[in-house]
């Protein structure tokens, strides 16, 4: 296989440390092959804000494998989040969330060493604070946090946070920024210092570049995410509990860019059950000064974290299989009455003829009862609010923006099906579109007989 090729593979499929190259081609000899990946990755290279102790700044490298890796898992967060909407629709969410708590604070108990059972487990999940045990408040506190989170996921996430978080987890209000040294026997290299934990003379800086880099980076969710978690187990904030922080904000910055609430429900806790792995890849990152091994570690351990979300996603919805049934497509067996005591029988024949006749010999005023019928907007006015609605609301999709510009008027109601035919969509597209103009406040959802019926609500 050439040099080239090489380079392709192992900074897409993968994204090989020299050691690792030199284990896949089982030879020491891999210097030339390496420079090959290193030239092929600096066209892909991109630098952030972020700072390391030298002054020298963090690069992430998006090759078009590794993009393709990102953008996967982000969609797949978004359908989680599309599926977790049609929850709030049915007042199922808090169910999710409570199993999704349950799993993960199971995670955190025994990260901390501590026995966790079934009954300490609901009395934390049920606040029942006298009957918590004192050893378990730290897992008490750790739900207060996650609730917090997914009360307000639109927070903007800065070097702050960590203050409110572990104010949150300690069960007090005046946290501070670390003032002691960590001592480790990485950082008393005297050349290639690594850090888990850099000198507190050093936290402000580093802390000013995050901020900056919250504040102007361009990257994804994800990436931003990923990075986040990384700055906090290198710098180390707080005297305590920095992992559990690097966790925490991790999850915080999906929350803030476009999951919401969901991102709390998510078992990134995980992670650090084998904190020894996690780290290997932080070091490697900080070696480098190269994100992207954290990176890659990151989205191989995320599939796994997603399909136990679907898993108790799906969960939660077979809980709910009764409301489900009431969809429009579902066919209605109507009992006629008996009619065969009638003395006459019924005789169906086209009298439209008979009837023009006579309406004319009789000189018949026609009326309605509805004098005014409503028009809603000319296509004109519906296309600029529904410009308008994508500026004003970015979490809108097209077709949501253009149908609800088109299905705004005021007394009537529209379906599923209508949406499914305007926007020529698939029927579970239509529906979970239809609920997230719900949720966004745009229409108020009701049933009707044996099908869902969509009201405008009226806004300013």
């Amino acid at each position: 296989m050439a040099n080239y090729e090489l380079a392709i593979k192992y900074s897409n499929d993968v994204y090989a440390t020299k050691k690792e190259v030199a284990d896949y081609m089982r030879t020491p000899m891999v210097d030339s092959i390496r420079q090959n990946i290193l030239d092929y990755r600096s066209h892909f290279m991109k630098t952030t804000e972020l700072k390391h102790i030298t002054g020298d700044l963090y690069s992430i490298c998006l090759t078009p494998g590794i993009n393709e890796k990102i953008n996967n898992i982000e969609r797949r967060m978004m359908r989680l989040y599309s599926q977790y909407i049609r929850l709030i629709i049915n007042k199922s969410d808090e169910i999710f969330r409570r199993l999704s708590y349950k799993d993960i604070l199971e995670v955190v108990a025994k990260n901390y060493n501590l026995t966790l059972d079934e009954i300490s487990l609901n009395r934390i999940l049920s606040k029942n604070i006298e009957a918590i045990p004192p050893e378990l408040m730290v897992i008490y506190h750790y739900y207060l946090a996650l609730e917090y989170m997914s009360k307000n996921y639109n927070v903007d996430v800065s070097s702050e946070s960590y203050k409110t978080y572990l104010n949150i987890i300690q069960g007090i209000d005046n946290s501070t920024f670390r003032n002691s040294e960590i001592s480790n026997i990485l950082s008393k290299s005297l050349i290639n210092k690594l850090y888990l934990g850099i000198p507190v003379s050093s936290i402000d800086k580093a802390l000013d570049s995050l901020n900056l880099f919250l504040k102007n980076n361009t990257f994804g969710m994800f990436v931003k995410a990923a990075s986040v978690l990384y700055f906090t187990y290198y710098v180390k904030p707080m005297e305590t509990y920095s992992e559990d922080l690097a966790i925490l904000l991790f999850k915080n910055v999906l929350s803030n860019n476009g999951l919401d609430e969901v991102a709390s429900a998510l078992n990134f806790e995980e992670l650090l059950s084998n904190k020894e792995e996690l780290e290997k890849h932080i070091l490697e990152s900080q070696k480098n000064l190269d994100l992207t091994y954290v990176l890659m570690y990151l989205i191989n351990k995320t599939d796994a974290i997603l399909d136990k979300a679907f898993k108790l996603l799906g969960n939660t919805k077979a809980s709910e299989i009764s409301k489900e049934m009431f969809e429009e497509d579902v066919k209605v067996t109507s009992i006629m009455p008996d009619l065969s005591d009638l003395d006459e029988k019924i005789e169906v024949r086209n009298t439209s003829n008979k009837l023009n006749h006579e309406e004319s010999a009789l000189n018949l005023n026609k009326s309605i009862a509805i004098q005014t019928l409503p028009t809603g907007l000319s296509e004109a006015e519906a296309k600029t609010l529904e410009e308008h609605l994508l500026e004003m609301n970015p979490n809108l999709s097209h077709g949501q923006a253009y149908f609800y510009a088109r299905h705004c008027t005021i007394g009537m109601s529209y379906t599923i099906s209508q949406y499914k035919k305007e926007v020529g969509c698939a029927y579970e597209t239509a529906r979970s579109s239809m609920d997230k103009l719900v949720y966004l406040g745009y229409y108020k959802k009701e049933i009707l007989k044996n099908k869902f019926i969509y009201i405008p609500v009226k806004k300013k």
